[in-house]
């Protein structure tokens, strides 16, 4: 059983808020692992409810994106069952849980754009929250990317601000699995090259690759350097990775991982745990750091 160990997690969850009092709470997607070799479980409903049950009592706004795990073939709840189950969880029931009734005709579930404006009401940040889905095979590895069709829409929306706000808009994306660039970043930061800076962090995965994105390549990247509105990128999927890089003008971080379950011996290290801190200011400039959970008190 896997109690124990999510009771861990909830707790680690919630030390991490009570201490750094964020404004708004984004998760990168796997909140369950319904799969009976770790959790000796295939049920993914009941831990949602429970998860979006906590946000809820703890009462900060927060989102989330889909991970490959949280609707996995053999877990009980279907793609639908889970949709129906965030809605009926969201802002009018909640107050707290941004997870929008209709959503983009575009692949993918909870795509979003949230908005984060300043008082005066000009436009802080966007924040694009896009779903790098799950599986395009049978192969527990074959993993899915983000769209054509979710790329053209996140490029349509930043057109849209910027012809109203009346300039280039400053926004973030989110997503769950890791573009190939991310790989592509890694791979020169390990050359020591100067094409990319780094800040903080490492990539410490211990299972196949040390990044694991999808054989199929994403336009997201090259859309986002292009269009000069996105630069900060952040994603999950890599359990032991939590390195932050530039690279081609945008910082590409991982956030740190808070599993106690999917990973063999992962309840017993500690480095690799905590949350990504993003401190955005009224200018739209932002500050990211790294809040590991074994630092505190």
């Amino acid at each position: 059983m896997s109690a124990m160990k999510d009771y861990k997690a909830l707790k680690a969850v919630y030390k991490l808020i009570s201490k750094t009092h964020p404004d708004l709470v984004v998760v990168t997607g796997d909140l369950v692992f319904p799969l009976g070799v770790m959790s000796f479980s295939l049920n993914n409903t009941t831990p949602m409810i429970q998860f979006a049950s906590f946000m809820r009592n703890i009462g900060i706004p927060w989102a989330f994106l889909y991970g490959n795990h949280d609707t996995e073939n053999v877990a009980n709840g279907s793609v639908e069952t889970v949709k129906d189950i965030f809605k009926a969880a969201s802002f009018k029931t909640s107050q707290n849980f941004l997870y929008p009734y209709v959503q983009p005709d575009i692949t993918g579930r909870n795509n979003q754009l949230i908005e984060l404006r300043n008082e005066d009401g000009s436009l802080n940040q966007a924040l694009f929250l896009l779903d790098s889905n799950d599986y395009t095979g049978s192969g527990v590895n074959d993993y899915d990317y983000i769209h054509d069709d979710e790329v053209a829409w996140y490029k349509k929306q930043v057109q849209r601000l910027n012809a109203s706000e009346k300039k280039t808009v400053s926004s973030m994306l989110f997503f769950h699995m890791p573009l190939q660039e991310y790989r592509t970043a890694y791979e020169l930061y390990e050359k020591k090259s100067d094409k990319v800076t780094y800040f903080f962090g490492e990539n410490g995965e211990k299972m196949i690759d040390k990044v694991c994105c999808s054989d199929y390549p994403s336009k997201l990247f090259h859309t986002a350097v292009e269009l000069g509105s996105t630069k900060a990128m952040f994603c999950g999927h890599d359990h032991y990775n939590n390195l932050s890089v530039e690279y081609k003008g945008i910082r590409l971080t991982y956030g740190m991982s808070i599993d106690y379950l999917a990973m063999p011996g992962i309840e017993n290290d500690t480095k690799q745990r905590g949350g990504t801190l993003i401190t955005v200011h009224k200018d739209s400039t932002y500050d990211i750091r790294q809040v590991p959970l074994s630092l505190m008190k």
